[in-house]
């Protein structure tokens, strides 16, 4: 099939496709969370498609080792739509979403994690932006699904890393530092025939946002629908602080790896310079106050912050030393700033 420009979406669009071909292939990849699973696709079994598409469910089991195969028969058994697992012996989520790029047999391609459950509107209001804006790359909202009886106010930063994304009440047109996660995402399939598939030299460090910056430099529209609500669901065990502080870490260093790599020696080096100034003479003295005001959701806001920007400073001087032949003009970060984070 030939790449398609966006010209060309209305005619498509309306076609009607051979019922063995959906328009739409909805990708759910997984490892190990075969209790979480069920509900996921237990969400997507019966999808409103307002009469203009047909869909199917692509469950790549990523080398699990509990009972998801299990759960993978029993919700194609129960389905509406139809539903097949695919087994994928090499871990890590790169690999298991190209998996699904390669037995996804819809034109459209749509990412949905298996810790969320789709409203059930979610792949029609895909679907309808897609056509309105016709463009080839669209994502919704992601909200959180908190625990029954959580009362916490969590603080923004805190809800980022738990993946909600609510960007506006309106179409936003993506872009900038406004970027699609894969919990919430729908390409058309001649998007990935231009700029390849997801990189995995990034594997399971944001290998979504590195797609989507080869997607910006192919210049394709990419559009963000409010509507198209997906709920993250969020057990207790994420909102203790060492779980959500390890993401933040990991956040940080993949950050830098990204940024080293699309900048280069000098101009890395002067953004890790302005981001140690920050740390040290105003991230650092705002989370002081935040804890001396004792806000406890605030206070672990901030920790975030800082576990993001130390870690980004931690991967960010490694990678310098390594590209640079004058190691000793290198600034270093004290100790008591990259440990400090952890202490309370």
């Amino acid at each position: 099939m030939l790449p398609l420009t966006d010209g060309a979406l209305p005619r498509l669009l309306t076609e009607v496709c051979d019922m063995n071909s959906p328009h739409i292939s909805v990708v759910v990849c997984t490892h190990n969370r075969a209790e979480m699973l069920r509900a996921a696709l237990a969400s997507l079994y019966d999808l409103a498609t307002d009469g203009c598409f047909t869909y199917e469910i692509v469950v790549i089991d990523n080398a699990s080792a509990d009972h998801t195969p299990q759960a993978i028969a029993e919700a194609a058994a129960e389905s509406k739509a139809p539903l097949r697992g695919v087994r994928e012996p090499e871990k890590g989520i790169v690999p298991a979403r190209n998996r699904g790029i390669h037995e996804a047999r819809g034109r459209w391609i749509a990412f949905f994690d298996d810790d969320q459950l789709a409203d059930p509107r979610w792949l029609a209001e895909l679907y309808r932006g897609a056509r309105e804006k016709e463009c080839r790359v669209v994502g919704g909202a992601v909200h959180l699904a908190l625990p029954p009886g959580c009362t916490q106010q969590l603080d923004p930063t805190v809800r980022m890393l738990l993946g909600e994304s609510i960007l506006a009440d309106q179409p936003l047109r993506y872009g900038g530092r406004t970027t699609p996660g894969c919990g919430n995402l729908m390409l058309e399939r001649s998007v990935f025939d231009e700029v390849g598939v997801f990189e995995r030299s990034i594997n399971g460090r944001g290998e979504d946002t590195d797609l989507f910056m080869r997607i910006e430099r192919a210049r394709i529209a990419a559009w963000h629908f409010p509507q198209a609500i997906v709920q993250h669901v969020t057990p207790a065990e994420r909102l203790v602080p060492a779980y959500l502080l390890n993401l933040a870490a990991r956040m940080g260093e993949g950050i830098a790896q990204r940024q080293a790599e699309q900048l280069g020696l000098a101009r890395f080096a002067l953004l890790w310079s302005g981001k140690a100034l920050r740390l040290a003479l105003a991230q650092w003295p705002q989370a002081a106050a935040t804890w001396l005001a004792n806000d406890r959701e605030a206070w672990l806001g901030r920790r975030c912050q800082l576990a993001i920007n130390s870690q980004f400073l931690r991967t960010g001087r490694e990678w310098l030393l390594s590209h640079c032949h004058r190691r000793t003009a290198m600034p270093s970060i004290s100790s008591s700033v990259l440990s400090g984070i952890h202490a309370k």
